[in-house]
């Protein structure tokens, strides 16, 4: 009997033989699941937690790492990946709780910005050091770009929460209300502004109960007017909206997740229930965010009732979900800087401990990756050995009418040095009884006695192992005569 290692959806029954409960460092892939990499730590600790990071790619072609903590903002040094220092004449900063930096690159200027401290401009083109937006701009929480204007949202000031404001055409100094095309908008519904990001033609605002667009519109007398996209419904978390390209857009809403403006459940009966189970519930508004950019897989971040910090990930392209047990701070998004042999010599002791392959993205300066800040404040890239993977199929009954007893099975897999165990139960509801992990021997076969109504198995890959599919597992099963 063939069992498949099948999507992972808890929130389906454990019956069900196309759903598993339980697939962790493993990713969906096309009839089965795939490695997922682990850490490279590529610098120094920063000096606190990470509340903010961005890349910027110079006009020589450079890419630097931005990052920024509560109080300062640093720059990545690749001489030996410390932290300089880029601060502006404001600092130290003071972001508060609940709330995080905002990076957003307006031509040759990354503006970042939270909602206490005036908004820094750091240019790209020169270097140096921050400084305070000219044009006495509102503080704000959220920004994006929409043609030539910068866009601030939830902005200080009576009813800010529910304001968004533009700068003047091309002039991110400009921010004199009606000239330039400068302007503000009241939202009268929908609640406050949890984000937004542009779009061609203008731009979406997302707000806890509602979503708007706002197109482009000189002919009209007014630079952007307001349609009314959704009237009720929005996110709960500003920084769990990730935008993937013109009108694709994931979210977390009060009842799980959801993509675009007419929110397409994407989460419903897979892994919503799951989710919102395992996560701190005091910490909803905390959940981050981001999208991978080498592969087609959105993650957010959010704390257990533990205090630790894990993820799950949507494959959008496949329309499966995934789980890790790695502990992460702040995801980004990045293009490596890359890596010259004298930062090579810095990051590895000797040319035996580079566990990394050479023509690894980490080398390359410009390529995508996905990265995050450890549990100790230091940037680290998805892209390490494969993780320890554990994939479990679901409880199947192989015999409608009586026990079936397995003497053996052989995992469809081109992993080696895993292990395979058989969790057995007398009945629906019964507790799961795990055999020992065996190995397969010379043949390929696992061999088992293990007698039971249902059966579930459950393969573990080790830590490093090469490996790129795992799909099903082929038993050797017979009635055991028992009803």
């Amino acid at each position: 009997m063939i069992i498949p290692f099948p999507p992972f959806e808890p929130d389906k029954s454990p019956y069900e033989i196309g759903s598993s409960h339980s697939a962790v460092n493993a990713l969906p892939v096309a009839n089965g699941w795939g490695p997922m990499p682990g850490l490279t730590v590529i610098s120094q600790a920063l000096p606190s937690r990470c509340l903010g990071a961005t890349y910027v790619r110079t006009a020589a072609g450079n890419y630097e790492v931005i990052a920024a903590t509560q109080t300062r903002i640093y720059r990545l040094n690749t001489t030996d990946y410390s932290w300089t220092d880029i601060s502006g004449p404001s600092a130290p900063y003071n972001v508060p709780l609940q709330d995080s930096w905002t990076m957003t690159r307006y031509g040759d200027q990354l503006i970042i910005h939270n909602l206490t401290d005036p908004i820094q401009v750091y240019d790209v083109g020169s270097g140096g050091v921050c400084a305070n937006l000219a044009g006495s701009p509102p503080k704000a929480k959220f920004s994006w770009v929409a043609g030539d204007f910068l866009v601030l949202g939830y902005v200080e000031g009576t009813d800010g929460e529910k304001t968004v404001r533009w700068s003047g055409l091309n002039d991110v100094e400009h921010w004199t209300i009606g000239k330039k095309g400068a302007d503000l908008q009241v939202l009268p519904e929908g609640d406050e502004i949890m984000g937004g990001f542009g779009e061609q033609g203008g731009f979406t605002v997302i707000q806890r109960a509602g979503m708007q667009y706002f197109p482009f519109s000189p002919s009209s007398g007014f630079t952007f007017t307001r349609t009314v996209l959704n009237p009720k419904q929005g996110t709960l978390a500003p920084r769990s909206i990730v935008s993937i390209g013109p009108g694709r857009f994931f979210y977390l809403s009060e009842d799980g997740f959801f993509g675009g403006v007419d929110r397409q459940p994407i989460g419903a009966e897979k892994v919503d229930r799951w989710f919102l189970d395992q996560i701190d519930q005091t910490y909803l508004y905390d959940v981050q965010g981001a999208a991978d950019p080498f592969e087609k897989i959105v993650w957010w971040r959010y704390r257990t009732p533990a205090g630790a910090y894990r993820r799950i990930g949507y494959d959008w392209q496949l329309d499966r979900w995934c789980t890790t047990d790695v502990q992460v701070s702040e995801m980004v998004a990045l293009s490596t800087p890359g890596i010259t042999w004298d930062g090579l010599d810095l990051l590895y002791s000797t040319i035996d401990a580079v566990d990394e392959p050479y023509d690894s993205r980490v080398f390359t300066g410009g390529r995508p990756t996905f990265a995050t800040f450890t549990a100790d404040n230091k940037l680290a890239y998805f892209t390490g050995s494969n993780l320890a993977a554990t994939i479990d199929t679901a409880e199947v009954e192989m015999d409608g009418l009586a026990r079936a007893f397995v003497n053996g099975a052989r995992v469809i897999t081109d992993a080696t040095g895993f292990t395979l165990q058989d969790g057995v139960q007398g009945y629906h509801g019964d507790t799961v009884t795990w055999s020992t992990a065996n190995s397969a021997n010379r043949a390929g076969i696992v061999p088992f006695r293990s007698d039971g109504r249902l059966h579930k198995f459950r393969l573990n890959i080790p830590e490093a192992a090469v490996w790129s599919i795992a799909s099903a597992v082929n038993v050797n099963a017979q009635p055991s005569g028992e009803q």
